[in-house]
């Protein structure tokens, strides 16, 4: 096996407090890039359903009418 350069270091080598800082450091990492994509994916979804709602793209969907109003009879009055 190669050796590690100077300033670098195997997993393998490290001891318990080291295995656990290091595999503490990658967790917080893999949940901010996930994070980071869940908010751009979020994002993206915002932007383009505010761009379909104010172009009105769907040509197929038209404006809500009201048919027919009831009034709901409540209990006790």
């Amino acid at each position: 096996m190669d050796e590690p350069e100077e300033g670098e270091r195997r997993i393998a080598d490290l001891n318990l407090l080291g295995r656990l800082v290091y595999f503490a450091g990658q967790s917080v990492r893999v949940t901010a890039d996930l994070l980071e994509s869940v908010i751009k994916l979020a994002a993206d979804t915002y932007v383009e359903a505010e761009k379909a709602f104010k172009q009105g793209l769907d040509p197929n969907v038209d404006d809500a009418n009201i048919i027919d109003e009831h009034r709901k009879d409540t209990p006790g009055s």
